[in-house]
Formats: C-alpha cells, structure tokens, sequence
C-alpha cells in the first residue's frame, strides 16, 4: 500500500487516537534466546521502532516454554532407550519429562525480561497494577505484561501460582499445544486434529489459584473437551463472584473462516463474548489459513469482520503472535556464527517464515486495508487497543 493512500494516512491517526495493544507475543522467550547467545538491549534494537512507529503501548508477554527445555538430560539414568524417536508423546508416555526443568526456564525469562525493562526505564515498565496501565494510558511508557502460555512447568505443586504472580506475571493459559498434568491442549497450528482429554483435578486446583490472584485465564491453546468444561463448570462456578475475571482467547481467530482447531468456533465465539471475553487476532498464516503474502491483508480483515458481525467489535483486539522473530532467534538467522563449529549450517533451511505481518509497524497496513474494506472508524479503535485497555484494567483493578 502506498503510504500517501488516504486509508494509511487515517490507519495512522487512530494508531495515535488509542494506545494500541497487542495481546500476545513471544517476547520473554527470545530475550533468554539472544541473551545466551550475546546479544543486548534487543527491544531497544528490533521492537522499539516498530512499537513505537504504530502507536503500540501494551504488548502482553507470554512465557512459552520449549518441549526440549522438559526432556531429561540423563536419559540412561531414567530407563529411557534411544532407539526411539524423542518428542514430547515419548516422555510424557514414560512420566519422564522434567517439571522443574521448565519452571527454571519461566524464570530465567522473567529476569531477562526485566533486564531489559530496567535498561530502558523512562521508556519502558512492566504492568502489575492499576497505576502502571495509567501510565500506559497516557502514553508516558510502553508497558509489557507477563503471561504464562501453559503451566506445565509447575508439576503438581500450585503454590508456584503464587511465586509466579509475586514476580510479576498476572495470567495463563493451562496448556501450551501439548498435554501436560493439567489439561490437553489443541493440536499445533499446522495440525487438524483435535486432541482428546479433560481438564485434570489438579488442574482445577490451578483455575481455583488463578481466580484467587485475579490472573485472567487464556483458552486460545486449550482442546474442545478442556473447553467444554470451562463452559460448563468454570464459568457456572466462577462467574457469579464479584472477582470473576473473563476468560480471554489470546491469540485466536474464527474457525469458520478458516477450519482449524487453533480457532474458536461460532459456539466458543459466542460463550466467550457473553461473559466479557475478548479475542486477539493471530497473524501466523496457518491460523489465518493463507499462504499467499499477496492475501494476507485481506485474509486476516475476513477473520476480523466476521468476529466483528458474530460477536460484536467489543471483543475484539489484536493477539498477532509474531512468531518469526523469535524463530530467527532460535534458529540464529540473524547472529554471526562467530567459528562457532556448532551453529547450524541448515539454519536458513529449518527457519520458514509463518508471520503475515513482517513486524508490528504493519499493523498500519492492516488497518488501512480494514478501512478500505469499510469497517466504521470506532469499531476500530475498539480493535486498536480499548477492548484490551477496558478488559486489564478490570484484571488489575
């Protein structure tokens, strides 16, 4: 889109009218990345400009846990053979996945994140609290808001619940696209089958946790039997409380737009609006369901405007889960080998880009295109960032 169109230069003065947000990033996980890996003050270099050229004021963290951080390092030591392939069905069918493995590793990537929060402290500050969205509200900071995507890494012991909201993190998802001692989550993005199981007893314990710490609960990763009994008992159970906090979809969008059980369905649509939940727009193409970067604009505003029409525009928002930057990270796309004789020489061969936006700073492009399309001006602003700034600031009221 050329930037003197008339619908950029429009994207461009509501990105300013609202603090934009968006609902879902990998961010701590690739600060511990490049961190180990010697690199320094990375929102300053590849996030900053970005944010700040589309008025984005909020990014909410999630704490995403590799499967390979689980497995054992002593596989002999645990019975294990090696003839077999190692994923994470291998150790989960063997009870032989390492807990406390992921929980050091949640929070190694909450100290890298405040690292670099603390480097940039008239710039930047973690939101835990009422004043600190006050401050994003007028614009004096960009804030970043911790999440756990999955709670795997707290085993059988709930009190970590506890020692994650004292350092900072205010929600979670119960599942990561795995099954873990909680709950089942839904297949990955590129997958299309449901995977079977219910929520646990333990499992109830922690949704129980999460409502007593007021940390909101994100079902974007969670499998439709998990879902179902949310429906069912944790809103029957729940939702009458004056502390009840709205279960909230991350980083979904519509499966009817594009069939995928990493979407919610009209059904899942409509029980999420009706007790104050909020979708995010997920910008990976397999979620989206394009693979041509010539449609990816048009293919995320058919999600958008037909959540918009189902649900209504206040619950909607942006949850883009920019994942290739964390991949180039994983992957070293962008860091020197350096000799080091262990850097992957198929590096550029394993890394396959699965982002329709290139960076944050496109989110002009993808309003300017939903404006073009005809959606009406304060419906987008909604999208922008007030739904979300609505919905946290009851989470940390």
């Amino acid at each position: 889109m050329n930037h003197s169109d008339p619908y950029y230069e429009e994207a461009c003065h509501l990105h300013r009218e609202v603090p934009v947000v968006d609902a879902h990033n990998d961010l701590a996980g690739e600060l511990l990345l490049r961190h180990q890996r010697g690199e320094e003050r990375v929102i300053e270099r590849l996030y900053l400009p970005h944010w700040k050229a589309a008025g984005f004021q909020l990014i909410v963290s999630s704490i995403y846990i590799e499967n390979s951080i689980f497995f054992p390092d002593n596989e002999e030591a645990r019975g294990i053979g090696n003839a077999e392939k190692k994923d994470w069905n291998y150790y989960w069918n063997r009870q032989a996945l390492c807990w406390d493995a992921g929980f050091a590793n949640a929070l190694a990537q909450i100290r890298e994140i405040k690292k670099e929060l603390t480097e940039l402290p008239e710039e930047l500050c973690l939101v835990t609290c009422r004043d600190d969205l006050t401050a994003i509200r007028k614009r004096e900071k960009i804030g970043i808001l911790l999440y756990m995507e999955g709670l795997d890494c707290i085993g059988v012991d709930v009190s970590r619940i506890h020692t994650l909201y004292q350092l900072g993190v205010r929600g979670a998802s119960l599942t990561w696209s795995r099954p873990n001692l909680l709950a089942v989550g839904c297949c990955s993005a590129t997958k299309h089958t449901d995977l079977p199981g219910p929520i646990t007893s333990l499992g109830w314990q922690v949704l129980e946790a999460l409502q007593q710490h007021h940390m909101f609960l994100d079902i974007s990763h969670l499998n439709h039997e998990g879902w179902e009994q949310i429906d069912r008992q944790y809103t029957t159970e729940y939702s009458g409380r004056s502390s009840y906090v709205p279960y909230i979809a991350t980083h979904s969008n519509s499966c009817t737009v594009y069939s995928s059980y990493r979407n919610l369905t009209d059904r899942q649509m409509s029980a999420l609006a009706s007790q104050g939940g909020i979708m995010g727009l997920n910008a990976c193409k397999y979620i989206v369901g394009c693979d041509d970067p010539a449609d990816y604009l048009d293919a995320m505003c058919c999600h958008m405007e037909y959540i918009v029409n189902k649900i209504h525009a206040t619950h909607l928002g942006f949850g883009f889960d920019l994942c290739d930057s964390y991949s180039r990270a994983r992957y070293r796309i962008d860091t020197p080998s350096c000799g080091d004789p262990s850097f992957p020489a198929d590096r550029t061969q394993r890394f396959l880009p699965e982002d329709c936006l290139q960076n944050h700073k496109e989110a002009l492009l993808l309003t300017a295109r939903l404006l073009k399309r005809g959606m009406h001006e304060q419906n987008v602003l909604r999208i922008l960032g007030l739904n979300w700034l609505e919905y946290f600031a009851l989470l940390l009221e």
